[in-house]
């Protein structure tokens, strides 16, 4: 089954606050961030439907990730064990400028502190027991939720109790393009109602593989992507032969074949 929901929107703002007109009668809009997915799903229903349907907890994750395994079994697996209201698999963070949310304490609950928000010398500072950066675990946009915890989640932002980061950006307005302020709701900003918050590591070069940049940057685009699962396969492929290829790159592997490199022993040439 396919169900569809449409995204909220808020008004776009001046920098001094101010609200901006597309026209002369007209409000400008954006919208209201990933944050928005709790209640657009209680207002189209969704959320009801999986309660007639029995459907328990379900698996989030972005679509700008290459390498991401939809409905990991051991991700998905330990968060239902352990009867979590919400987890994320986590990764290393690559550089203390990486442009990824962190997960951080505060009052005693998980929360994640993204990256515009957090000041670059902590960003940078390390852990000297570990020698890793101290907020070293990156939200990369890899969730479970409890259904519970979503119908909650909805409820508390329904009520006014949620927050808005402010994303400066140029916004179209009667007077052409002008630079402003966006608000927008994260999917983490939840996460401080949570009873119970399961992270989990996993390894960046099998599930994590960002398009965030424009095709030919040195980071984050859609050539990295590609090389990073291409890379990923070539390293199953090997595996099920048992012996290394000279070949730089792939073969590509379709999702329908292998889930995570499995089962490839009788598909592939050595």
């Amino acid at each position: 089954m396919v169900a569809g929901g449409v995204q909220g929107e808020l008004p776009a703002l001046t920098e001094e606050g101010q609200i901006i007109l597309a026209s002369p009668t007209q409000l400008a809009m954006s919208p209201n961030g990933n944050g928005g997915v709790y209640e657009a799903l209680h207002k189209s229903g969704a959320l009801e439907n999986m309660r007639q349907h029995s459907v328990e907890a379900v698996d989030c994750y972005s679509v700008d990730n290459a390498l991401v395994r939809p409905g990991s079994p051991s991700f998905v697996g330990h968060c239902w064990h352990r009867n979590t209201d919400c987890g994320a698999r986590v990764v290393a963070k690559a550089y203390p400028e990486e442009r990824v949310g962190v997960f951080a304490q505060r009052d005693g609950r998980i929360e994640v502190v993204e990256y515009s928000e957090l000041d670059p010398h902590e960003a940078a500072a390390t852990d000297p027991s570990t020698e890793q950066l101290k907020y070293n675990w990156s939200n990369v946009c890899m969730h479970y939720f409890s259904r519970e915890f979503l119908e909650r989640a909805a409820a508390f932002l329904s009520s006014g109790k949620g927050c808005y980061h402010a994303a400066k950006k140029s916004i179209s307005s009667k007077d052409g393009p002008v630079q402003g302020v966006k608000l927008e709701a994260f999917i983490f900003d939840t996460f401080s109602i949570a009873r119970q918050v399961t992270l989990m590591e996993v390894h960046r070069h099998e599930e994590f593989a960002p398009v965030k940049n424009a095709p030919g940057s040195a980071k984050d685009s859609p050539n990295t992507a590609r090389a990073a699962v291409l890379a990923l396969h070539k390293r199953w492929h090997e595996q099920s032969a048992n012996a290394s290829t000279s070949k730089k790159i792939g073969p590509e592997i379709s999702p329908l074949l292998s889930y995570a490199g499995e089962g490839l022993h009788s598909c592939l040439d050595p």
